[in-house]
């Protein structure tokens, strides 16, 4: 009964947290988009951010609701029953396939990547269109605005590419085993899958560990606040960080976040010379 019943939720957590990774990825691409091209039309609130969580979780527990009904454990071999597999087994092929073109290779990886895709070249338009009015080229204003937009441009490209990388081998290995017929036991086809298979299934898993990596690295802002928090050691609690700026005037910046999550931010900001 715990085989049967671990056999069952580990395969359909693992679907729903992997389709609810994906998905926010791709809200998070979106909510860029928004803000950047459409800075005054549309603000994210905390209510809409809690929505769209949820949707993405419902959306994430629906779509991978079959993997509970057709995953079963089934013997290796017939002669002894007591070693049993989990696998996938569904009334019909036909739903199979329909199902995992559908939705693990549609919804959850194509159609994502284009949505993503879209989002960060909208970006990258309106970054290298924008410019500040009274700016002359070459001086060191402009320089640093260009270095901005590279920086820019950059975590774009490689969040895509990380995103492509890290889980095309998956799917292409599904796609050899739902549409490329069955694998023959003992089969060199079946020992290099039973080989890749798992190291694939751990890149795709690390793309949800390596973007917040990602995000540290290029963005400064992104750096301080999780030190902030890693200081404060609380997620909802006030958050303090101090910047200090080199000139003629040293300026120490303290900023104050009251991140409770049903009020918004409040920023205190002092100047000392």
């Amino acid at each position: 009964m715990l085989g049967w019943f671990m056999c069952k939720s580990v395969s359909y957590l693992q679907g729903v947290s992997v389709s609810a990774s994906i998905n926010t990825l791709v809200a998070i691409s979106i909510d860029r988009f928004v803000a950047i091209c459409y800075p005054l039309k549309c603000q994210m609130t905390t209510r809409s951010a809690r929505r769209i969580i949820v949707v993405i979780w419902v959306f994430s527990l629906l779509i991978t609701l079959p993997w509970a009904m057709y995953f079963h454990l089934e013997p290796i071999d017939p002669s002894t029953p007591e070693i049993t597999l989990c696998m996938e087994s569904w009334p019909q092929e036909e739903s199979q396939t329909l199902y995992f073109l559908v939705a693990n290779l549609g919804l959850c990886y194509l159609l994502p990547l284009c949505i993503i895709s879209m989002c960060y070249i909208g970006i990258w338009i309106k970054v290298c269109r924008r410019s500040i009015p009274g700016e002359t080229k070459g001086t060191n204003a402009d320089l640093m605005r260009q270095r901005s937009k590279l920086k820019v441009v950059k975590m774009m490209v490689v969040v895509v590419v990380l995103f492509v990388i890290s889980w095309l081998p998956l799917y292409v290995i599904f796609t050899m085993i739902k549409l490329g017929g069955p694998v023959e036991a003992d089969s060199q086809k079946e020992k290099t899958i039973m080989i890749v298979a798992p190291i694939a299934q751990w890149l795709g898993a690390s793309n949800s560990c390596i973007n917040p990596v990602l995000y540290t690295f290029f963005n400064k802002k992104f750096r301080k606040g999780f030190l902030a928090i890693i200081k404060s050691r609380s997620c909802c609690g006030t958050l303090r960080y101090e910047a200090a700026t080199k000139g003629t005037r040293s300026t120490v910046l303290r900023s104050t976040f009251k991140s409770r999550c049903d009020t918004q931010c409040e920023y205190v900001t002092t100047a000392k010379v």
